[in-house]
């Protein structure tokens, strides 16, 4: 796989997040905005994150810390850290805020949904994978069964597994037409480069 489609799969592997907002329709506003959990800053309390000069602490951050001193198990709290620090690329304060959340809220998918974005985007993609398949057993959730598909299709090099995760998406009946389109096109991908990788299968 060339390095400009393993860069894409790599950004569209970012991308899933159980909103509904699907992958390729909406590349270019991910792109620019990679909303990758649902509950967010405000957008006054994000432009003075912006604005924030470098080492001071951004006012909406202070206000999200707050909130935990009154309960530590604040989800919108801990997501919204999270997603901070995953903008930031402050990887290890992102994965905290989320792992929290994941012992917070055991049997929602979201925070295990991003600390798999975050283990992925450290290069930790055995892990990223495991976190991932814990999320799709809480909630089946057709982008997160695309990540996984890339995942050990292309990461993993385990191209067979990675086909059963992409043929998940197909299979369900949510699963918008749009990503099935962008499936198709990748198991074609995928079972030539195992062709490839195989060449007496």
């Amino acid at each position: 796989m060339n390095k400009q489609g393993k860069t894409r799969h790599a950004i569209l592997l970012l991308m899933g997040s159980g909103l509904g907002l699907i992958l390729a329709a909406a590349l270019s506003y991910f792109v620019e905005n990679p909303q990758m959990v649902q509950h967010t800053p405000s957008a006054r309390a994000s432009s003075q994150q912006e604005a924030a000069p470098q080492g001071t602490v951004p006012d909406g951050v202070m206000e999200l810390m707050q909130r935990l001193q009154g309960n530590p198990n604040d989800m919108d709290a801990l997501t919204a850290l999270a997603q901070h620090f995953m903008h930031t690329q402050e990887w290890d304060k992102a994965e905290t805020f989320a792992l929290r959340a994941a012992l917070s809220a055991p049997n929602d998918p979201r925070p295990l949904h991003t600390l798999g974005i975050i283990q992925h985007s450290t290069g930790r993609n055995a892990e990223a994978a495991s976190s991932l398949e814990k999320a799709l057993a809480l909630k089946f959730d057709p982008s997160i069964s695309y990540s996984l598909g890339i995942l050990y299709a292309y990461y993993l090099n385990n191209p067979d597994k990675g086909l059963s995760y992409l043929h998940k998406v197909l299979e369900h009946p949510e699963s918008p037409a749009d990503l099935k389109n962008l499936v198709l096109t990748d198991i074609k991908k995928v079972e030539k480069h195992k062709k490839h990788s195989n060449p007496a299968q």
